[in-house]
């Protein structure tokens, strides 16, 4: 069942009351597949939602943590009603899972501790048990968008994405107050994750990206500037929700295209190698016909950028690197002991900076001339 399937409350509504926590047989509750943990697609399976739980979300973490210490029910799980699907505390879920099953550890390489905890292995659980998924999502958001158990900005995209398209009808805003976030943070999540979806419908695969991480944080950052907008043919209202399929089928094989730049995709690598300074190069490029066209073919993003660089600005970054340099020299001199090999070098760099001299007072006897 997908959180979306269920009825939000607008801000103001009243919302059925959480039940109080109520013990739950551990052999009854079912794992999450569409566990916001995972949000690229659901899980075909609970063996496909545990063996994620054990590879991204390190369950044996708490295995060891349990069979250390006992199961301690200071935070009841949420558990949907109907189905008995758990939607908060999939991780805590599996370890119990690992624990009770010593299939399960060989086929996982998980040894637990010991001796176990007496109360490692429980019969119950407490669990507060709701009738939708509507009813969690305030606790849930608030614990993991912006509270102490922080997913990551992809699984947190999804969770806003599901919770804003309810058919219910609440608004970005309104989403946005209630996760303790600001419209604009919240809209750049969701609408990345909107055209993350649709580059996947086109045929890009995250599985394929030449990274190691899925660096979500490049597309919500870069897809505001107008540069990407315009080469994706989004209109320029960088806070309101897009439409699924936003880019329009003329600009698909752009999609593609950036998507590949940003993740790389089968034999094309990425250019990203840090989204500082190279996210911010590539949006640049962009905004140029000609680099994007040298970029595209040769996927050489430093000789793209050197069409669209502001030159006096690197030469002025070169040249306060060069002082901070002379000044560096200048301070060790008195540790130098004779070596013709360093003072050859210094007399190099006195020639080239006699040149950049020469440069700079050309350039400023030509701007004196065109002054008068």
């Amino acid at each position: 069942m997908s959180m979306a399937d269920n009825a939000t409350p607008a801000v103001g509504e009243a919302v059925e009351p959480i039940s109080d926590a109520q013990p739950v047989n551990v052999e009854d509750l079912c794992l999450d597949r569409n566990n916001p943990r995972h949000p690229e697609q659901p899980f075909d399976s609970e063996e496909e939602a545990l063996e994620f739980l054990v590879d991204e979300a390190d369950a044996n973490e708490l295995v060891q943590a349990i069979g250390n210490t006992g199961w301690l029910n200071y935070e009841p799980l949420v558990v949907l009603r109907d189905g008995n699907v758990v939607l908060e505390g999939n991780r805590r879920l599996a370890a119990l899972r690992i624990l009770r099953d010593p299939a399960l550890q060989r086929e996982y390489g998980i040894t637990p501790p010991s001796p176990l905890h007496p109360n490692a292995l429980p019969d119950e659980v407490l669990a507060i048990k709701v009738s939708s998924p509507s009813q969690a999502r305030d606790f849930i958001g608030f614990k993991h968008v912006n509270g102490p158990h922080k997913w990551d900005s992809l699984a947190k995209a999804k969770f806003a994405w599901d919770w804003v398209r309810d058919p219910s009808g609440i608004s970005l805003d309104a989403v946005a107050k209630r996760l303790g976030d600001s419209h604009n943070t919240v809209a750049r999540l969701v609408n990345a994750y909107i055209v993350l979806r649709q580059a996947q419908r086109l045929g890009f695969d995250i599985a394929e990206r030449t990274k190691s991480n899925f660096s979500f944080s490049h597309l919500y950052t870069a897809l505001p500037r107008p540069n990407v907008r315009a080469y994706l043919g989004l209109d320029d209202a960088v806070t309101e929700l897009l439409p699924d399929d936003p880019v329009p089928a003329g600009r698909h094989e752009s999609l593609l295209t950036f998507m590949t730049l940003l993740y790389g995709q089968g034999a094309h690598k990425t250019v990203i190698q840090s989204q500082n300074p190279n996210l911010n190069q590539l949006v640049d490029v962009l905004g140029n016909q000609t680099a994007t066209a040298m970029l595209v073919s040769d996927r050489d993003l430093k000789v793209a950028y050197e069409q669209v660089e502001d030159r006096s600005r690197r030469f002025a970054e070169r040249l306060f690197a060069l002082n901070k340099a002379a000044r560096a020299a200048s301070e060790a001199a008195g540790d130098y002991a004779y070596d013709p090999d360093l003072h050859e070098m210094a007399l190099s760099v006195q020639k080239t900076v006699r040149g950049i001299i020469t440069a700079m007072t050309a350039e400023k006897d030509t701007a004196e001339e065109a002054a008068e």
